[in-house]
């Protein structure tokens, strides 16, 4: 009772129970399928050896009826016996009967070989039988008077006695001719033991194990020639049930499951054998599947045994598993508010056991935070204002907030910047900026502190800096170890940074000095490129410059190349400036490009208010673009692209200028065909400009001419009124606008291939059909 109410109250000690159980029912569904195949496989396994017992018996049957065939031949050719086939002297025939005697003795399934001697019109036949040969002549000689069409060389059962009790022998009948007497009287005749049959059945019967299988064969007719095995059922109506059913199956060999009488039979037929007989095997069908049934009663015992034992076992072993867990579940609150709720007492023990890890580690977080908080605020007071501590300040700093700094020691400074910050998230901000720079600082003081001492402080400028401590030697190879972190970062997060490196300092109150060095050397990425690692002695040249501005010839270039719309001076204006730029000092760069920005709106301005077809280039958006890239590659790049779509747009602008006037005078030849005076000088006076600047645009719009389209609208026109109107061909060509006749004839032929009047006269053909 205890342990049904244990069982009740505790859903985990429930699932596993269920869980024994529903391997169990896995079980019994599994022996279940496993029976349904066997069935399936018992009958499939049957019906195989089934066809095979037939094939064999109607081979053994067609093997015998061969040799009894080649044997019938020989001794109807056989010339020693002649005397017995066709001999007149009795006495001569007599003595060749020790022949037929030693012929049948040597054959296992000849009874009696007869010659049917029609000279003398007698019977002769071997000696070595058991019936009469009275009464063998006579049933012989009755079965020849009573067929016109005597089968030759086929098996024919004969029942010699004529008491109906079965068939005697199988005779086989040799004669010349088609039929017999066609030719002589002369007849040999072979009698084939019935019993040789039944045995070779009741031996194949006793091979495959299927003694009591009635196995049976029938003629044409449906009569039975022979029966081995058991009996046939009573009152069975084998011509009227059984041997329909085959014939209407209508294959040569199969079987089907048949009912008599309240028992279930399997049949077995083989319907082509020789000479048209029908071999047929009935098999009780419980007897098929006997074993098939013993197996399922076994497996049902054997199944119930083990599901009964598996129960007990399940009980059993799921009481001792759920022990630990009840121990366990006495000490968790059962009654605390505000507890997690739980399926189970696994989910109730494990949420509780989260729980506590969840504050435990709450309370971790929170004093590691405090602690990195402060750490973090020191490295930026250090970093911000390092000339106003003392030696013992600094010391004090290591001591208490674990700030790896070695002292004394060289030291160098590196200020880290990520590229394209802006566009590594839909709606950038700290958060994103803030998880990136965490990142790079964990990477990059592992990768750092293998050689030295290392602290890193996001100084939340846009920046994050690094302060290295190392020997001399190795802090000059500090370059290698941030391109190093330069690939590990962008195999991780796909980003790239730009790094700037301090020289090497002894005195960490040069921290600061340093650092405001590092943040004015990073704006050269400008020039560098992103993913640069930039050393002091890379800057010096372009710290040492004193150029201002841009030489007023690549101005000029410039202005000249817009205007003109040389696209490829253009473009080549632009690499030089550049380069030029290139070697300029930060403050100095910066102010060419603005001026480089205000000469192009200048420049795109003036364009614009002396053109018909000004520029639509929107400048505040190229100004806003050139501010917002952060390399002089990138400013270069939107500047190639800016005057790109300029002379682009000015292309484009001659085209559709070209294609309006090519259009203009397609609407002006439409409305003015028919004047004979139209022409291109005509039209170019019309459009106030030059007939051959007309005459070059039309055709490079069109394809063709200015003429050629007059001709065309011409032509096309006088073709439907051939078709239309019961005018004239010279009404017609003067109406259209030619002027002479043989001009036009040829120009209508060149076009449609036929001479105005044939076209006419071919139209009027068509519609009259």
């Amino acid at each position: 009772m205890n342990v049904l109410q244990t069982i009740r109250s505790r859903k985990y000690l429930q699932r596993i129970l269920l869980s024994f159980m529903l391997v169990v029912a896995i079980l019994a569904v599994a022996s279940l399928f496993v029976n349904s195949g066997a069935r399936s496989k018992v009958l499939s396994m049957q019906n195989e050896a089934d066809r095979k017992l037939l094939t064999q018996i109607n081979y053994n049957i067609e093997n015998m009826n061969g040799i009894v065939k080649d044997l019938a031949v020989s001794l109807y050719n056989d010339e020693e016996l002649l005397a017995l086939k066709s001999g007149a002297d009795y006495r001569q025939s007599i003595l060749k009967i020790e022949r037929l005697n030693h012929t049948v003795a040597a054959s296992p399934y000849l009874h009696a070989a007869v010659f049917y001697n029609g000279a003398q019109h007698r019977f002769f036949s071997s000696l070595n039988h058991e019936i009469d040969n009275n009464l063998l002549y006579s049933s012989l000689q009755g079965y020849m008077d009573s067929r016109a069409d005597l089968p030759k060389l086929q098996l024919i059962p004969l029942d010699l006695d004529g008491k109906g009790e079965g068939i005697d022998v199988f005779a086989f009948f040799l004669y010349d001719g088609e039929a017999l007497g066609s030719i002589n009287d002369n007849v040999l005749i072979l009698t084939v033991k019935p019993g040789w049959m039944l045995d070779n059945m009741k031996a194949l019967n006793q091979v495959a194990e299927r003694q009591s299988d009635v196995l049976f064969v029938t003629d044409t007719d449906g009569e039975v020639l022979i029966s081995t095995g058991g009996q046939l059922p009573e009152d069975l109506d084998l011509k009227g049930e059984l041997l329909p059913r085959i014939s209407e199956s209508g294959r040569p060999l199969d079987s089907f499951n048949y009912k008599h009488d309240d028992t279930k039979y399997k049949v077995t037929y083989l319907s082509k054998a020789l000479n048209n007989w029908q071999i047929v095997s009935m098999q009780d069908y419980d007897v098929v599947l006997g074993s098939v049934r013993q197996m399922k009663w076994t497996e049902i015992a054997v199944t119930l045994s083990v599901v009964l034992l598996a129960v007990l076992l399940s009980v059993f072993f799921a009481v001792r598993l759920y022990k630990p867990v009840g121990q366990l579940l006495t000490l968790v609150p059962q009654d605390v508010r505000g507890a997690p709720q739980a399926k189970d007492e696994l989910s109730l023990i494990a949420a509780n056991l989260t729980e506590m890890i969840s504050k435990l580690k709450g309370l971790e977080l929170e004093r590691a935070s405090q602690s990195n908080v402060a750490k973090l605020y020191q490295l930026r007071s250090l970093i911000g204002a390092s000339h106003s501590l003392d030696e013992q300040a600094i010391l004090q700093l290591r001591e208490q907030h674990s700030i790896d700094i070695a002292y004394p020691s060289p030291l160098r400074l590196a200020l880290v910047q990520i590229d394209n910050l802006q566009g590594l998230a839909a709606e950038p901000g700290l958060p994103m900026e803030s998880l990136l720079y965490f990142a790079i600082a964990n990477i990059g003081q592992e990768v750092l502190r293998l050689e030295g001492s290392c602290e890193a402080a996001d100084m939340k400028s846009g920046h994050l800096v690094f302060i290295a401590g190392n020997t001399e030697e190795e802090l000059a190879k500090l370059e290698e170890r941030f391109r190093e972190l330069q690939q590990k970062i962008a195999r991780y997060y796909h980003i790239t940074f730009t790094v700037t490196l301090s020289e090497v300092f002894s005195d960490y109150r040069l921290i600061t000095r340093h650092y405001n060095l590092a943040i004015r050397h990073s704006n050269y990425r400008m020039i560098f490129g992103k993913g640069a690692v930039m050393e002091p002695g890379l800057l010096r040249e372009n710290e040492q410059n004193e150029a201002l501005r841009i030489p007023q010839e690549l101005e000029r270039q410039l202005t000249d190349g817009l205007k003109g719309g040389d696209l490829a001076e253009t473009e080549q204006t632009i690499r030089k400036w550049r380069e030029l730029l290139g070697g300029f000092s930060y403050e100095n760069m910066y102010s060419a490009v603005l001026h480089l920005a205000v000469t192009l709106n200048q420049t795109l301005g003036e364009m614009n208010s002396r053109n018909v077809n000004p520029v639509s280039v929107n400048l505040q958006a190229i100004n806003r673009r050139i501010l917002e890239k952060e390399t002089l590659d990138e400013i270069e790049t939107v500047l190639q692209e800016v005057v790109r779509e300029v002379a682009e747009q000015r292309r484009s602008g001659r085209e559709d200028k070209n294609r309006l006037l090519a259009e203009t005078v397609k609407e002006i030849i439409d409305k003015h065909y028919a004047d004979p005076d139209l022409n291109v000088q005509r039209i170019a006076d019309m459009l106030k400009m030059s007939s051959v600047y007309l005459g070059q645009v039309f055709k490079a719009q069109e394809g063709t001419t200015v003429v050629d389209q007059i001709n065309a609208a011409r032509l096309s026109c006088a073709r439907e009124y051939l078709e239309q109107k019961d005018l004239t061909v010279t009404e017609i060509m003067e109406k259209v606008g030619f002027g002479n006749e043989s001009y036009f004839y040829r120009l209508f032929k060149r076009r449609y291939g036929t001479t105005p009047k044939e076209y006419r006269l071919k139209c009027a053909i068509d519609r009259s059909k």
